[in-house]
């Protein structure tokens, strides 16, 4: 039988992987690496449980730092992954370096046109796209156009295809109805810090009455709020589609979130810290399914105005099955 590696280096990228890993492990003996970064390790174990090897972590925001995390990371798996046949991640500079380094075929998912995809883009085998993302935008990170698949839709329908709803989440949380607060990554090159909305955002909303779900990426993004019985923080990491599904809306300073609430049918509110939003949220905010700004105020006009609609899995199980069909394809080819 032959191995299929996944490697994850990111909390979302459980998710994305789940379903994935689901459809290929009757026909391949599947291996995982962690980055010891954020929840990544908690939420392998509780959404997918399968042995995994712990590989690396996070290095801080310095640029000279993440470069040498990249080139650690890229030895230590190059020495210690075992053998496989086929590589399968979200980017990944070190997981496509060190395919390359043995031989071996790979698989990349993004939908991150501003991220130095570059660093990867001439070791990958073939990479995974949404169609909101211009070909000539992925072709300039120098990807080549054969080895380029762009689906018809985001990277979120892939997976929110097998969710189901779990009917006993809320009696996680201490409130029936709530909104999700995800701050801005205050590690990443293209924020200030000190420029965090959310202490301003959190008493505001508190103000008018609202429940919050607070979910910090770091512990540092604790000192962001004050303890508050209209504040939760979860100790242990919650399935982030429960989170969503039954948000009344999700207000975050990234995107993954915002669009799995999207794709649920949940409001989204993008507070993204960066100078330029990504091209899928750009596609969004132009379908008129999410908006973006920094502003407290403002926020809190759209979300009394906000509406939930019904969960339509119809459009997310398409784009999985059409992804499917080409991952099933080339490892065909590559492997059999």
């Amino acid at each position: 039988m032959k191995t299929i590696w996944f490697d994850i280096d990111n909390t979302p990228h459980v998710n994305f992987f789940k379903p994935l890993i689901n459809h290929l492990k009757e026909n391949y003996q599947l291996i995982f690496t962690l980055k010891e970064f954020a929840e990544v390790k908690k939420l392998f174990e509780k959404e997918i449980g399968i042995d995994y090897r712990l590989v690396g972590n996070h290095k801080g925001g310095l640029k000279i730092m993440k470069v040498y995390g990249v080139l650690e990371r890229t030895i230590q798996l190059i020495t210690n992954i075992e053998k496989f046949d086929a590589k399968i991640s979200i980017g990944g500079d070190s997981s496509n370096l060190c395919a390359k380094f043995r031989g071996k075929k790979s698989i990349t998912f993004d939908d991150n046109e501003i991220a130095p995809n570059w660093r990867y883009s001439k070791f990958t085998d073939f990479a995974f796209w949404p169609s909101a993302i211009p070909l000539a935008v992925i072709l300039k990170q120098g990807f080549k156009k054969t080895r380029i698949f762009r689906y018809n839709g985001f990277k979120e329908n892939i997976y929110i295809a097998d969710y189901i709803p779990d009917p006993d989440f809320l009696n996680q949380l201490p409130f029936r109805n709530f909104i999700v607060i995800r701050p801005e990554n205050l590690l990443a090159n293209y924020v200030d810090a000190s420029k965090s909305i959310v202490p301003e955002l959190v008493k505001i909303l508190i103000q008018e009455g609202y429940n919050i779900l607070y979910l910090p990426r770091y512990r540092s993004d604790l000192q962001l709020v004050q303890e508050n019985n209209k504040i939760f923080i979860p100790q242990d990491p919650l399935n982030g589609l429960d989170i969503c599904y039954y948000a009344d809306a999700v207000l975050t300073g990234a995107g993954t979130i915002a669009r799995e609430a999207i794709c649920l049918g949940t409001p989204a509110l993008s507070f993204y810290a960066g100078s330029r939003l990504l091209l899928v949220d750009q596609e969004l905010i132009k379908q008129g399914k999410m908006i973006h700004t920094r502003e407290p105020k403002e926020i809190c006009a759209y979300l009394k105005k906000a509406d939930k609609i019904p969960f339509q899995p119809e459009k997310s199980k398409s784009v999985q099955k059409e992804v499917f069909s080409k991952v099933d394809e080339l490892l065909f080819k590559w492997l059999e």
